[in-house]
């Protein structure tokens, strides 16, 4: 259990990372599109991006595929 928590709080870490590399007039813009492309409502991405949520695997495919990046460490 404590394994799964550490993972998704690294996800989320990995994905707030990334969002905070980014201009501030592009990250929300980004977080906006991201959602719309997971098919998630926003406040279900806030939830991914702060660690409360888990992201699913396929939406984290679907992230790196529209950012270009790879952002998630997967072992």
């Amino acid at each position: 259990m404590a394994e799964k928590t550490v993972k998704r709080k690294n996800d989320g870490m990995a994905l707030r990372t990334y969002l905070r590399s980014l201009p501030v007039c592009e990250s929300s813009d980004m977080a906006k599109k991201l959602a719309d492309e997971c098919k998630v409502p926003i406040y279900t991405f806030y939830n991914w991006r702060g660690g409360l949520a888990r992201i699913p695997e396929l939406a984290k495919d679907k992230i790196e595929e529209v950012t270009g990046v790879k952002i998630f460490n997967r072992d």
